[in-house]
């Protein structure tokens, strides 16, 4: 089983939260933002007049974590968080932590009618006394007890209601992460609760959307999409730096719109040697290629930025250059913009008998590329279909839909390009 090294990425679960996070060591830097790395401890004692050991914490929720602990850690560990730090647990008794108990309806209340929130008379257990047992180390399940025992209502409620106070009073006390390798569908679930970020698409969604595609190890692919880099990570994966390329069509070639997802990934340079990022704008403009072929190069760039810049421009010009010599298998689209100029733009590159998937969140934006693709020709099984997912809960007496799921993940407009 793989393990977590510096700098990996990694995604955080813990009860119905999902983090994704990067591993960052602890490093010793000075004041002005100056970073040295100091291993002896003489060099520490000579410089500790100017220099300060900095680590990179990160916030969940309210809770400030340190992540050095997870390095040489494997995947799928689980931790416990004891004085903002990460300390790996046994499985069983992490699982023994997190699984809830059966509360018997005898020691429950018939209703709760005849509660009243009176503040801190039903609780008399302090939030300062609270404070004092984390500080002390005491065990998130000992700090449940107490609230229990100190409760005047909790043995007055019904046993449903006891249920949800002790999950609520878990979630908050006894936090059990495990750290997981990132992988897509963890991803799609750190999305869940923001997933205007990546247009509302649902993993369901994403996985109808490759399905149609029909990619796999060796196809030429084209992507235009604003999902914050989930497709082109799912591309890049499913093709596995395969013979086929696959072009990351952005405005002005530029990667922000797509690059978080595929830096979450971690792929290695045998996945993304063959994955170009260009403007789609300079699609189909050859005077862009000649021109920017007769322009004389810089032969001894002034410093590093330069010398980036130069294999940056490169990297254009040659996927440019490719990008009109390669006929596509597939071509999906899930952009912010229109959809429906794209599909024009970039139709006739698509070989006999590929694939072509649009996915929108309103069905009138495909409406038009229908009309357009019927009109035009040329194509067959041009359908537009959405999925449908739903989440149970799956309990005694309390079976029922997830309250938090996503409606609607929007539509796929799909075809096959065939010889008109």
């Amino acid at each position: 089983m793989s393990t977590f090294k510096d700098g990996d990425h990694a995604v955080l679960t813990c009860h119905d939260r999902t983090k994704i996070v990067q591993i960052r060591k602890g490093r010793i830097c000075r004041y002005r933002d100056s970073i040295f790395e100091i291993s002896s401890v003489s060099s520490w004692t000579s410089l500790l007049c100017s220099y300060v050991y900095k680590y990179n914490p990160i916030f969940i929720d309210k809770n400030k974590i340190f992540l050095d602990h997870l390095i040489d850690q494997r995947d799928g560990s689980y931790f416990e968080l004891k004085d903002k730090y990460l300390c790996n647990i046994d499985t069983n008794q992490a699982k023994k932590f997190i699984q809830t108990e059966d509360i018997s309806s005898d020691n429950a209340g018939q209703d709760n009618r005849d509660l009243c929130d009176d503040g801190s008379v039903n609780q008399t257990l302090q939030h300062e006394e609270i404070e004092q047992l984390k500080s002390e180390g005491v065990s998130g399940q000992l700090i449940i007890s107490q609230l229990v025992s100190k409760s005047a209502t909790f043995e007055k409620k019904t046993a449903f209601s006891q249920q949800k106070y002790l999950n609520k009073k878990k979630k908050k006390y006894i936090l059990i992460y495990r750290a997981w390798k990132p992988s897509i569908r963890l991803l799609c679930q750190a999305y869940t609760h923001d997933l205007q970020k990546i247009l509302y698409l649902r993993r369901d969604t994403l996985a109808m959307l490759l399905s149609l595609s029909n990619i796999s190890n060796g196809s030429n692919v084209a992507i235009v999409e604003s999902c914050q880099g989930i497709i082109l990570a799912s591309v890049i994966q499913r093709c596995a730096g395969g013979n086929g390329f696959i072009f990351n069509l952005t405005p002005a070639g530029e990667k922000n719109s797509t690059s978080p997802c595929c830096d979450f990934m971690d792929f290695s340079n045998e996945y993304t040697t063959n994955v170009y990022t260009i403007p789609i704008e300079n699609v189909g403009d050859l005077n862009t290629i000649e021109r920017a072929n007769q322009a004389k190069p810089i032969e001894k760039p002034t410093n590093e930025k330069t010398l980036q810049a130069l294999e940056r421009r490169q990297r254009r010009l040659d996927g440019l250059q490719l990008f009109e010599k390669t006929k596509l298998n597939s071509l999906i689209i899930a952009s912010k913009y229109d959809s429906l100029s794209i599909l024009q733009h970039l139709i006739d590159y698509l070989a006999l008998s590929s694939h072509f998937v649009i996915y929108s969140q309103t069905v009138q934006n495909l409406l038009e590329c229908y009309q357009f693709l019927k009109k035009r020709g040329g194509n067959i099984h041009v359908e537009i279909a959405d999925s449908w997912l739903r989440e149970y809960q799956i309990l005694d007496e309390r079976t029922h839909p997830f309250i938090r799921m996503s409606g609607a993940s929007g539509y796929l407009l799909s075809g096959m390009i065939v010889q008109s």
